[in-house]
């Protein structure tokens, strides 16, 4: 297809998709706003949702469904569109809130956070607010005379305007989870089950967005999901998103969570809303549901699965996200009471370098030593922020191994004696001059840096 093809094409595309609100507005309906939402189906991260009132001479094309368009040519359109727009809002439903309310709940939320949002600029501006909603497939009672439309981000300019603004600010906002999270590879799948953050799950546990009312097959067997290859290896597969609508059904084969030594079948996806191998027919599914063209095939061994996808079970190594981390641990010496922490500072730069610092302290206070080697993994953490705010460092990731280093800096436990009380009130004094993030990991998986702090801290104690 030609330019001027490509060209004539959106522009047809443009007048057929202004038809129904032209309609509207000469039934006298003046502020029609669009509503869709992006993130329903993620394991991570909030559902999003935009409302946007586009002007009615509205002339620029190439607007439609989020999914049909590049990355690029979203985050092109997304600046067009706010720029341009009567109004536009953004509405957010955390994981928390769609953990207690549901994921349709949430998004309904999200919605009406994203309508008042829009109503509030338009009466910044002076301007009557909005008199009627287009809303892609969802029923919303807003107050507002609404229609829902069965895919409306294909039929509607505002909705699919809207599928835009919504998708490219949840996608910039995962890929700085990325940063704030890193190892679950939030960048690339924005929160979809892909095998990275499948593997970064069973190595690292839960983050503070994750949904954990989407994780309840996981908890039940870790080794459901997408398949890890190899103990050390990842694979390279990247989120793909394609066009089409429509449905497919099961082909026969079985379902359940079996592992793959039990001789069940896998499920490798090479064209799809997500690119990859799964476990299980229901996860497929879900991947391929909806996308006329989709291509998938079952496969009795992995490394089939992973010929039909072109992926090589290759080692490759861990990469970091420019900035700080810390890993942290604790020790504990029962002959003498004395505890002690391990610190490795880790700093990656925008290149990719790596320098690392190793830190370590032993200490002799019997009323924190109640807490044996736990007190040592929280002298750790506050060894690992000193070390920050010394060095003018502004943000941090700090790995650790005992829940409560996080939960307690977090406020979700209770500190109930002396020792997290002091460190609970002190993270929260320096978050005043950094940001800090705490992250779990599993103690003793193989990872170079969390095995280096234990034995620092065991070495504190011999000296």
């Amino acid at each position: 297809m030609t330019k001027a093809e490509r060209l004539e094409r959106d522009i047809n595309k443009l007048a057929e998709m202004k038809a129904h609100e032209d309609e509207l507005r000469a039934k006298g309906y003046k502020h029609i706003a669009g509503i869709d939402e992006v993130g329903r189906g993620p394991l991570a991260g909030p559902v999003y949702a935009a409302c946007v009132v586009l002007p009615e001479d509205w002339d620029i094309p190439g607007v439609n469904d989020s999914k049909k368009l590049s990355a690029k040519r979203r985050e092109e359109l997304s600046e067009i569109i706010k720029e341009r727009a009567v109004a536009y809002g953004i509405g957010i439903a955390d994981a928390a809130e769609i953990d207690e309310i549901n994921i349709l709940e949430a998004t309904k939320e999200a919605m009406k956070r994203a309508i008042d949002d829009c109503n509030e600029v338009l009466t910044e501006k002076d301007e009557a607010v909005i008199d009627m909603l287009m809303i892609d497939a969802v029923k919303l009672d807003a107050g507002i005379p609404c229609e829902s439309i069965i895919k409306g981000d294909e039929k509607s300019l505002s909705i699919a305007a809207a599928s835009i603004v919504a998708k490219v600010a949840r996608d910039n906002f995962m890929t700085e989870m990325d940063e704030t999270y890193p190892g679950y590879d939030f960048a690339s799948n924005k929160g979809y089950g892909t095998a990275k953050h499948y593997e970064g799950l069973r190595t690292m546990g839960y983050t503070p967005i994750h949904r954990r009312s989407f994780l309840k097959k996981f908890e039940e067997e870790k080794t459901s999901g997408r398949v890890a290859w190899g103990a050390a290896g990842t694979n390279n597969i990247k989120s793909e998103t394609v066009r089409g609508a429509g449905d497919i059904s099961e082909d026969g084969n079985s379902k359940g969570t079996d592992d793959l030594a039990k001789g069940k079948k896998i499920y490798a996806v090479k064209k799809g809303k997500t690119t990859g191998i799964f476990m299980t027919w229901e996860d497929c599914k879900a991947q391929v549901d909806g996308f006329p063209g989709a291509e998938y095939k079952s496969f009795a061994d992995a490394s089939d699965a992973m010929a039909y996808l072109g992926i090589a079970e290759t080692e490759t190594e861990e990469h970091f996200p420019e900035g700080v981390r810390a890993y942290v641990d604790g020790s504990y010496d029962a002959s003498d009471g004395r505890f002690s922490c391990g610190v490795v500072m880790v700093r990656t730069d925008s290149e990719g370098n790596v320098k690392t610092c190793e830190l370590s302290e032993a200490y002799d206070d019997p009323e924190a030593a109640k807490q044996r080697n736990v007190a040592g993994e929280i002298m750790g953490s506050k060894t690992a922020i000193d070390f920050c705010l010394t060095h003018g460092i502004d943000a941090v990731t700090i790995y650790h191994d005992y829940e409560g280093i996080g939960k307690w800096a977090d406020g979700l436990w209770k500190a109930k004696n002396p020792l997290t009380q002091k460190y609970s009130q002190y993270v929260a004094k320096a978050r005043t001059r950094m940001d800090i993030t705490f992250v779990k990991v599993k103690a003793h998986a193989g990872n170079k840096y969390n095995e280096l702090a234990d034995k620092l801290a065991k070495d504190a104690l011999k000296a």
